[in-house]
Formats: structure tokens, sequence, C-alpha cells
């Protein structure tokens, strides 16, 4: 590795590590055809993907579409993609160049035990989000809160523009140190650009609203969020009770599964 990119890892490592920040910003990381060229390939798949209305995580899942809400309003829909799928080349190297650049921050801290076991563990795998225009929102949560020492870091692109394509619908972030920061007014994040921050942290979206000039909407990707795999049973139950076109008849069948703890 090159004395530029230790200087830079060492300065990312350090804004991560800050109680005020957790987080670091690459400006136009991304080119604009690079950013409309995925979006135009997930727009394609959100018209002709599979549907599933719950999260998968195994090593064989396909790459589907989730409609998801955190109630029973229309709010997202999300492509679920992994790396263990075949993609058009462009998109490879679109997520490569997010993950690269990750994977070499988090190896500052990859010489701890607790910290390697817990990256290794997790499955990487990439969320496309459209927001539903007037009702589409994010409430906020953490992705991540689990005993890793060390922040496990996720990328997060917007692959549209405020305000011509959407207004409202900033990504509001909490730090460690109480402070709560908007993506577009405080951090300065805009189409394009790389944002790579720590999954502890708190974070949401506000409610989406149209756009000035075009109606594309609020698009977003985060590449390189984790989770733990799903057991071969439950993989199989959520392909098999929440997929669609069944999914009309069997969730009467998941929702008594889940009121007597039978985790599907």
């Amino acid at each position: 590795m090159s004395t530029y990119s230790l200087i830079n890892r060492a300065s990312y490592v350090t804004e991560l590590l800050n109680p005020t920040k957790g987080y670091v910003l690459l400006k136009d990381y991304f080119s604009e055809a690079e950013i409309d060229r995925y979006r135009s390939e997930c727009q394609s798949f959100l018209r002709t993907g599979p549907v599933c209305v719950s999260r998968i995580n195994t090593d064989l899942v396909r790459d589907y579409v989730h409609p998801r809400s955190h109630d029973k309003v229309g709010r997202t829909y999300r492509i679920y993609q992994y790396l263990h799928n075949e993609h058009s080349e462009q998109t490879t190297k679109f997520f490569n160049k997010a993950l690269g650049l990750r994977d070499d921050i988090e190896q500052a801290w990859m010489d701890n035990p607790q910290y390697r076991e817990e990256k290794q563990k997790l499955q990487n795998y990439i969320i496309a989000t459209k927001y539903i225009t007037d009702t589409g929102r994010l409430p906020a949560h953490r992705d991540y809160d689990g005993p890793a020492p060390f922040p496990l870091l996720q990328c997060l692109v917007l692959l549209s523009r405020i305000p011509q394509d959407y207004t409202g619908g900033d990504f509001l972030l909490r730090t460690r140190s109480g402070m709560t920061l908007s993506l577009a007014d405080d951090i300065g994040a805009t189409k394009g650009d790389l944002f790579v921050f720590d999954k502890t942290l708190e974070h949401r979206v506000e409610l989406v609203g149209p756009g000035i000039s075009t109606a594309q909407g609020r698009w977003s990707v985060l590449i390189g969020a984790r989770a733990i795999r799903d057991s071969r049973a439950r993989s199989f139950a959520k392909r098999l009770l929440y997929s669609h076109p069944l999914y009309p008849y069997t969730w009467p069948i998941a929702k008594a599964l889940r009121l007597v703890g039978v985790p599907v």
C-alpha cells in the first residue's frame, strides 16, 4: 500500500472514531454516468424481479424485491442484492469501488480477534431503496448492536438529487456525542458522494416529497449492509411463506407461526 493510502486510512480512522462524527464523506466518488446507469438497472429489476416480503440472508438466495415498511403504509421498495450472485460488469465494479475502500479502512482494526470474528460471521449484501413519494420514510434505528470493539462500516450513496428529483427525505444521523446531523445540510452529501459510516449510529430518513423538476423520486443504495445468515430451515420457510405470488394466501400461516413463537 502506498504512503498516500496509509495517510488517508489514518485520517479516515480518526474521523470514524471521533464521537462528534463517526463517518467519512468522499465527494464525487462516483460519476453521474455510474450513478444513472446503476439506478436504471435497479429500476428495471424493480419492474421484473421476484418479490418477497421478508429479508433473507443466505449464501444461496437470489436477488429480489422487498416492499418494505415499518407499518401498514407503503413506504419503500427495496432491492436486495447479494455478492454471490452474478451482476453486470458495471454493477460489480460499482459495488467493488465502495467495498474496496470500506475494507481498506477496516483493515486498521483486523488485528483485533473479536472485531475480525464479527466481521467474518456477517453476510455482506446491498440494499437499493426507492422511497414512495408522499409516504416514504425510514424510522430511527441502528443497523448493528453487537460486540465489535471498533466500527463496522457501511456505505450510503444517493442515486437521485434533491430538490430536482425529490424534496424532504433528509437522512439524519445521530452521533455518539448526541448531535443529530443532516446529511444534506450539515454533512453536505449529494448524489454520487460516498458516505461511509458506523453501523451502530442511529439514523433515519424523513418523509419524502415530490421533486421540483422530475418524477424520479428518492433513490439510494446501502453497499455493505451486513446481517447474520439465516439457517437453511428458516430461509426455506421465509421463501415459502413470504414470496409472491403465494404470499396473499400464506401470510395467515406466517402470522400464526409468529404468534406461537416460531421464528419465520
